[in-house]
C-alpha cells in the first residue's frame, strides 16, 4: 500500500495532513460550482493545497500507518522517512514527483515547490457519491416554443373531441334511420301493403324457382312429399311450385266406393301410384278418403265464404285470392283434393289456404302431428 493511499484517507476526515520533513497538505472546502463553458454543475468538495513550511511531525500520518499496517511507531516513522527520501530524490533527478491520486510536485528554480491537485475523488464526506450534473442552457426561443405548445394542446384536444362527437352523431343517425326503415318494412309486409316487387324472398325459395319438368305420377311418392315439406308457405311459394293441370274428365256415374270416387278425378296414370302407396305415408289422402264421400258428379266448393263451424288445417296465408288459388291447385295436384281457400273474415285481409278440414277442432288437433310430418311444422288449426 502506497503512502498516497493513507494520505487520501486522512484527508477525508482532517483538514491538514503533514508529511514530516517535506510539507503539509491542506484540504479546504469548495462550494458547488457551475462551469460556464461546459454547462456543468459540480457538487461541493474539498480542494487540496500544499504548504512547504509545514514540516514539523504532528504524528497523524505515523499513527495512521502504525494502525493500518500493525507496526510500531518507530517502524512507521521509518517508512515515512523512506517515502520522503524517494520523493526528494525524484525531485532532484527530474524536477518532478507525484503522489498518485493526490497531486504532482514540481521543483521551480528560486520559488520552491509547486503543487497541482489531480485527485478525481470527492474528499468531502457530506457530498460523497454526488455526480456532476450537466445543465443545458435555456434560450428565450425555447421558452416561447414551450408556451406555444402549452396553448395549442387544449385547442387540439377540443378539435379532436368535436370530430369524435360529430362522427358518433352521424353513425347514431344512420343506425336509427336503418332501424326505422326496417321496422316500417316489416310492418308493411305483415299488413300486406308492400308491393310484390319489393318483397325479399328467402334463399330456399330462390332455389325452388328453377323451371323443372313436371314429375310423372310413376315417380316415388317420397319426392312429392319432400316438395310439400316446406315450412315457409307464403305468397311466392305457390308461384314457384310446378302446377300440373289435371285433364278434363267427364262426370262419372255415382259410386258407393270412396276410393273409386277419388280415382275418377285423377289422371289414369295416377291410379297405380295411389294404390301402391302405404296408408302411413299419405295421411292426408287417407283422412280425406275416410270422410263421407260427396256425390262424385258434383264439383266441391273451393272457397269458404262464411263461417261453417268446422276446423280447418291452415297451410299458409295470402294477400290475394289468385295466389291462394295457385297454392290450392298445388295441394290438389299432390293429392290433397279437399284443399280450400278461406276468404278473409271481417277486419282481416288474409286468404287462408286449408289442406283439409274436420268436424271439430279436437279431431283436427289430433291429426295435426301426422300432417306436420308431410306438410311442414307451420300448420295450425282455424275454427271457422
Amino acid at each position: 500500500m502506497q503512502l498516497s493511499d493513507h494520505i487520501r484517507t486522512l484527508l477525508r476526515d482532517h483538514d491538514c495532513v503533514i508529511i514530516p520533513d517535506f510539507g503539509g497538505l491542506i484540504a479546504d472546502y469548495a462550494p458547488a460550482q457551475v462551469h460556464p463553458v461546459r454547462h456543468t454543475l459540480a457538487p461541493p468538495a474539498k480542494r487540496v493545497a500544499f504548504n512547504q513550511s509545514l514540516t514539523r511531525n504532528d504524528g497523524l500520518l505515523v499513527d495512521a500507518l502504525s494502525r493500518s499496517l500493525n507496526l510500531t511507531t518507530a517502524q512507521a516513522r521509518l517508512l515515512v522517512r523512506e517515502a520522503v527520501g524517494r520523493l526528494q530524490a525524484e525531485l532532484e533527478a527530474s524536477q518532478r514527483a507525484e503522489l498518485p491520486g493526490i497531486g504532482i510536485f514540481r521543483q521551480a528554480a528560486g520559488r520552491g515547490l509547486d503543487f497541482e491537485y489531480t485527485g478525481s475523488q470527492n474528499l468531502l464526506t457530506a457530498s460523497y457519491g454526488l455526480p456532476e450534473l450537466v445543465s443545458r442552457p435555456i434560450r428565450a426561443t425555447d421558452a416561447l416554443l414551450a408556451r406555444d405548445r402549452q396553448q395549442a394542446a387544449p385547442l387540439l384536444a377540443v378539435s379532436r373531441s368535436r370530430r369524435a362527437m360529430k362522427t358518433f352523431r352521424i353513425a347514431a343517425t344512420l343506425v336509427i334511420a336503418g332501424l326505422i326503415l326496417s321496422a316500417n318494412y316489416q310492418f308493411a309486409s305483415r299488413l300486406g301493403y308492400l308491393p310484390d316487387s319489393w318483397k325479399i324472398t328467402s334463399e330456399q325459395e330462390q332455389t325452388t324457382v328453377q323451371t323443372a319438368p313436371v314429375e310423372t305420377q310413376a315417380q316415388p311418392v317420397a319426392r312429392q312429399q319432400a316438395a310439400l315439406a316446406n315450412d315457409s308457405w307464403n305468397e311466392a311459394a305457390p308461384a314457384r311450385t310446378p302446377v300440373m293441370e289435371a285433364p278434363a274428365v267427364k262426370a262419372a256415374p255415382a259410386a258407393t266406393d270412396p276410393v273409386k270416387a277419388v280415382a275418377v278425378r285423377k289422371p289414369v296414370a295416377a291410379k297405380p301410384a295411389v294404390a301402391k302407396a302405404p296408408a302411413a305415408t299419405k295421411p292426408a289422402v287417407a283422412a280425406s278418403v275416410a270422410k263421407p264421400a260427396v256425390a262424385p258428379a258434383s264439383v266441391p266448393t273451393t272457397t269458404v265464404k262464411a263461417r261453417t263451424g268446422r276446423a280447418y288445417v291452415i297451410v299458409g296465408a295470402y294477400t290475394t285470392l289468385a295466389h291462394a288459388e295457385k297454392g290450392r291447385q298445388a295441394l290438389v295436384n299432390h293429392g290433397h283434393r279437399n284443399a280450400r281457400v278461406v276468404l278473409p273474415a271481417p277486419g282481416s285481409r288474409k286468404f287462408r289456404l286449408s289442406a283439409i278440414d274436420y268436424a271439430t277442432k279436437a279431431e283436427a288437433q289430433k291429426q295435426l302431428p301426422v300432417l306436420r310430418k308431410h306438410l311442414g311444422s307451420s300448420l295450425w288449426v282455424l275454427n271457422y
